[in-house]
């Protein structure tokens, strides 16, 4: 693979467990062994009763879950469809098994809920659930599918009947269940998610004449009629979700070459925030090789910094086309939002994608990442112009990774988690990369895999030791005591190494002031090799503080682009053996940190007592060694 860079039980838990008993054993956990099989869609409708479906007079096959596999593989698609319906559940319930869902790995999952949450019970006068922990609860099943990857398709339940059961209030049940239903539509836009609206549906064919006491088993319960109409509703909304396949995924599972071009701005290129050294570009590469053992794949990265979607068509030529991709990724609205208006934003979308398919590529759209909120790039301007490239990808027939809305559920998630992902208040760090090119290997592959054990890119020395190998000077700006330790420990393992040190002081001063001073001298320096130890004493007013000073010490510490000098991050455990308990969260915080910017950690080991030129000099043995 090639890389190219331009820049208590009750009975509803007796019951779940039945459920998932017998659906383990129709379900396999491992994913499918041959290629064929890989590429098969997994869609798992999620609901009560109405879900399930099966109940006197309907039978598995009749259910709208069934006749929505029958109708997508007679289409073409290849999908199999898990009916995980359970009857009386609530939301709050199905946020108790939704993890077992996921463990099903599915690519789709239908929702439906309201009628129970909403039902007032005999001799009460509430509902089960309030409508505010309906909406928390169905925003939560939401959040946690799309920071997964998995695209929930959010479902309204069907009308009840004019002559249905009044409720235990005395009312038709549809008068409860309509603001729960408006809740999910509100859930549906508010998370750009696909709606499919039975109750809409069934209202309408109401007011047309229907009596949908022909449609129920119940009144409520829908019978075998019923069910074709919810298959009627979903199964074109869910032909809309998969969207065509991309051709390219055929030759990637085939194992045939393929040319993937990424094309967008700095988040796109090689740049502080990722270590200068890779980006997703790369990353991509890597999680395309999990996803396909067999891929063949040469990627080139096409991203400088500052650019916009105007930019982009004056060097498309040039830096993508030239490569003859077979598909080209693009990614650009961060600087568009600042100064390119909507409209023309969109048509430059549009135009891109046309001079890729006149040369013969494909295309896959991507929303930009999600942001720290600033005067120039605020959230609600930068929803707008994801909503753009979502627009032209429906208009234009255009796979579209939606980057923004999966990182936009990590922070809903944890927003400080979600913050560790970003290097700064715009550029996600190297794990943010490695979460917009697990997104995108799906979209290209059908296949979700992992980049969590990606270390960071070895050697982790090469300018340093290219240097010394030359008999070159070597420039050295080392925070102490590493200003003394590391230069002896080259000296022993390189005798005759010509090597000048410029202390970096940071006793006594906060992480803010540490950090200030990294933007003042380290990139007018253009050392060769640059130590960062912060001690523990550099203090800062909280977590998020610790977190983005930090990360703007390593920031200023690099190159602005591609690298032309080495960074190495020592822990503090390494000078300073004894750990208070107060400093453990810190210690961790500072390794999350410096593998985020995909960076090289000297770390001391758990138990080691060695002291930190040991500990130094035993770290640059094994990097001499390999």
């Amino acid at each position: 693979m090639r890389f190219h860079s331009f820049r208590g039980l009750t009975l509803a838990a007796l019951l779940v467990g039945l459920a998932w008993t017998s659906l383990a054993t129709a379900q396999p956990a491992d994913p499918p062994a041959s290629a064929e099989a890989a590429r098969t869609v997994t869609i798992v409708t999620l609901g009560d009763s109405i879900t399930k479906g099966v109940r006197g007079g309907v039978s598995a096959e009749q259910t709208f879950a069934a006749l929505l596999e029958s109708r997508l593989q007679q289409a073409g698609q290849a999908v199999r469809v898990v009916n995980v319906g359970i009857g009386g559940e609530r939301t709050d319930q199905a946020l108790q098994r939704l993890e077992r869902i996921i463990e099903l790995r599915p690519d789709i999952v239908t929702v439906m809920y309201g009628t129970n949450d909403s039902y007032v019970d005999a001799g009460q006068s509430t509902s089960r659930l309030t409508l505010d922990a309906y909406r928390v609860n169905l925003r939560k099943i939401v959040v946690e599918l799309l920071r997964r990857g998995i695209v929930p398709v959010l479902m309204t339940e069907p009308r009840w009947s004019d002559d249905a059961r009044p409720n235990g209030a005395g009312e038709n049940p549809n008068l409860r269940l309509e603001p729960y239903l408006a809740a999910c539509r509100e859930t549906a836009r508010t998370w750009r998610v696909p709606l499919v609206d039975h109750f809409a549906r069934w209202s309408e064919a109401r007011a047309a004449g229907t009596n949908l006491r022909d449609w129920t088993t119940d009144g409520c319960h829908p019978n075998p009629a019923g069910h074709e109409q919810l298959a009627d509703l979903l199964a074109p909304a869910i032909q809309q979700t998969l969207g065509s396949q991309l051709q390219v995924r055929r030759k990637l599972w085939a194992g045939q070459p393929l040319r993937v071009v990424c094309f967008g701005d700095s988040v796109t290129g090689v740049y502080y925030h990722t270590g200068s050294r890779r980006a997703y570009t790369d990353m991509l590469g890597i999680a395309l090789r999990q996803a396909v053992p067999k891929a063949n794949v040469e990627l080139f990265n096409a991203g400088i910094s500052g650019h916009t979607t105007v930019n982009a068509l004056a060097r498309i030529d040039r830096d993508v086309l030239s490569h003859q991709p077979d598909l080209v990724t693009v990614m650009f609205g961060l600087n568009d939002m600042t100064r390119v208006p909507l409209d023309e934003y969109r048509a430059n979308l549009g135009q891109i994608v046309a001079r890729c398919r006149t040369a013969g590529s494909e295309v896959v759209l991507v929303t930009p990442n999600n942001v720290v909120t600033t005067g120039d790039r605020p959230t609600e301007k930068l929803l707008e112009y994801c909503d753009a490239v979502r627009d032209v990808g429906r208009e234009l027939n255009v796979p579209v990774c939606d980057v923004y809305r999966e990182l936009e559920a990590a922070r809903a998630h944890d927003a400080f988690d979600w913050r560790l992902l970003m290097s700064d208040a715009i550029h996600p760090n190297m794990d943010g990369h490695k979460r917009m090119a697990t997104a995108l290997a799906q979209t290209i592959s059908g296949r979700r895999t992992s980049l969590d054990d990606i270390g960071p890119p070895r050697p982790p020395l090469a300018r340093t030791l290219e240097r010394i190998g030359a008999g070159q000077p070597l420039k050295i700006m080392a925070m102490p005591p590493y200003d003394t330790l590391f230069p002896a420990a080259l000296g022993k393992l390189f005798p005759g190494a010509q090597v000048q040190v410029e202390s970096w002081p940071v006793a006594d001063l906060s992480l803010a002031q540490i950090e200030q001073a990294a933007k003042e001298r380290v990139r007018q320096r253009q050392p060769d090799l640059v130590l960062i130890a912060v001690p523990r004493t550099a203090a800062a007013p909280g977590d998020e503080a610790f977190a983005n000073s930090y990360a703007w010490t390593m920031n200023w510490s690099l190159n602005f682009g591609s690298p032309t000098w080495d960074v190495v991050v020592i822990h503090p455990s390494v000078a300073e053996l004894e750990t208070k308990s107060d400093a453990e969260q810190r210690d961790n915080l500072v390794r999350r940190l410096v593998r985020a910017q995909d960076l090289p950690l000297i770390d001391r080991t758990p138990g080691s007592q060695s002291d930190a030129a040991a500990i130094v000099g035993e770290w640059l043995e094994r990097l001499r060694a390999r």
